[in-house]
């Protein structure tokens, strides 16, 4: 009677502990550690870098150019020898245009970077949340292998005082190899899952203390939905890459304007020299307007792409919400019931008493375990969900 009291007190405890707010220190150091040592996110930090870095390849106007040349006189003597050199720039505006475009840019770039980087860590957390899982789902499975070899012994002294047969005996020991089964499986997934982990932390072994997950109530929808427009990197993605594309366009115009030539020229013959300065401008006529096309095209296409992701996302979102507050339910529910009608104490009394055969016994015991096997899943989905709900404090 004493084990049963202990395991039902210690099965609810540990399901009590699930909603508890002091688990997430752990898992918060251990998304540190793999946001600076995945290999991944190195590679897309380095990229980020690279994106705006070329947006910074045309800040400076073209190579200056050097020319020269002899020229003999047709039908006279005497020869012309000629030489120049000269700068062209775009019209000063474009490289304010572009200035502006690079900012963008690098927001853009930054923007971007934190999407991959939060869709990874998404990942992690959710491994983390899985190993936490898994480890709980071992300790179970021990504790029901200590009980089951408990009810071994009493199933025992019933045989040997002729009260239960072999048969019952046979049975109880099947289940005792059953959960000792259980209980290796569930070590193999704790080591796969830790390998995961280790991967996901560029193959450096990470250790997690926690051995319960934070699963805190939502907020109301309208307040959620609003932060996560605000604040979720995808949703200003967004919005940065249609102001890129407005930058694009804007630029295209500014690139259609005149572009600038000043020089140094110098002319010589055998008898006279002619040296000064020149200026030049080109004609805009037909060399811009393919430029100036596909920036219209680019910034509507960036426009309708605005919309239908950010509607995408928030239709998303709202499954998400809908799911997990349904997966929260069900969860307090089923929990609540196991709290209030587990009849494990109860069945090893009956058993005791001979009050209960062992076949039914188990089967009820299976049953209990069942239910206890679904809430501690409904705990492992909620915490999913709401870390997918929240990837954007990631």
């Amino acid at each position: 009677m004493k084990f049963g009291m202990k395991y039902f007190a210690t099965t609810l405890f540990l399901l009590a502990l699930a909603f508890s707010s002091f688990a997430q220190a752990g898992i918060d150091q251990a998304l540190r550690s793999i946001e600076e040592n995945n290999p991944l996110l190195k590679a897309l930090r380095a990229e980020a870098e690279s994106i705006k870095t070329e947006a910074r390849s045309e800040f400076t106007p073209p190579n200056p150019e050097v020319e020269g040349g002899i020229f003999p006189a047709v039908g006279n003597p005497g020869n012309k020898y000629a030489w120049g050199v000269s700068q062209s720039f775009e019209f000063p505006t474009v490289y304010a245009k572009r200035m502006q475009l690079a900012h963008t840019t690098d927001r853009y770039a930054d923007q971007n970077y934190n999407v991959a980087r939060q869709s990874l860590l998404l990942e992690a957390k959710n491994t983390l949340q899985e190993l936490i899982h898994a480890r709980r789902m071992t300790a179970e499975y021990q504790r029901r292998e200590a009980f089951a070899r408990a009810m071994v012994a009493i199933i025992q002294k019933k045989v040997d005082a002729g009260q239960s047969s072999v048969m019952d005996l046979n049975n109880a020991r099947l289940r005792v190899i059953e959960l000792a089964q259980n209980v290796r499986e569930s070590n193999a997934q704790v080591t796969v899952i830790s390998r995961r982990v280790s991967t996901l932390n560029g193959n450096i072994p990470l250790e997690l203390n926690d051995t319960i997950l934070l699963c805190n109530q939502l907020p109301p929808w309208d307040e959620f939905v609003s932060l996560a427009k605000q604040t979720d990197p995808r949703f200003v993605t967004l919005n940065s890459m249609v102001e890129v594309a407005q930058g694009q366009k804007s630029l295209a115009v500014h690139r259609g304007l005149p572009e600038l030539n000043i020089g140094y020229q110098s002319e010589k013959t055998d008898a006279e020299h002619f040296a000064g300065v020149k200026a030049g401008l080109s004609i805009p006529l037909w060399g811009n307007m393919g430029n100036r096309r596909v920036a219209n095209a680019r910034l509507a296409e960036a426009r309708y792409q605005q919309a239908g992701q950010a509607n995408l996302m928030e239709s998303e979102y709202e499954e998400l919400y809908l799911k997990a507050q349904t997966t929260k339910e069900l969860h307090d529910e089923l929990k609540n019931a196991l709290s209030t009608y587990n009849n494990l104490s109860l069945l090893r009394k009956a058993l005791e008493a001979g009050q209960v055969s062992v076949i039914d016994f188990f089967n009820e015991v299976t049953f209990l375990y069942s239910i206890t096997d679904r809430v501690l899943e409904l705990e492992l989905e909620y915490a999913k969900l709401f870390a997918e709900l929240h990837r954007f404090e990631l």
